[in-house]
């Protein structure tokens, strides 16, 4: 098996396992408490950019946003301020995709 194809291997497992995550946490929002919706969904955001950085579909626009939310996900739930980092996150997301944009045209 070449890199190519053991990237690709890997990269469709990676993707099976999101999918998982995504149908288990969709499941368990029927019954969790609702704060852990938003959690969730920063979860699969910051698996989702780790996997399109590996794959090489986004450059370095990132800046390091997969690594921010992984420290955001690991530091004590009662000193985090979900609501700006998600406010944060979006608005890096959505200037990233403009440069993109700009890019291709």
């Amino acid at each position: 098996m070449t890199g190519g194809d053991e990237r690709l291997r890997q990269a469709g497992e990676e993707l099976l396992l999101l999918s998982a995550y995504l149908l288990s946490s969709a499941r368990g929002l029927l019954t969790e408490p609702p704060a852990y919706g938003p959690l969730r969904c920063l979860d699969a955001a910051r698996r989702t950019l780790t996997l399109a950085r590996q794959l090489a579909a986004c450059d370095n626009g990132l800046n390091g946003l997969p690594l921010e939310l992984d420290a955001f996900m690991s530091d004590a739930m009662e000193e985090r301020d979900l609501e700006t980092l998600l406010d944060n996150a979006c608005c890096h997301l959505a200037e990233l995709l403009r440069a993109k944009e700009t890019d291709r045209d």
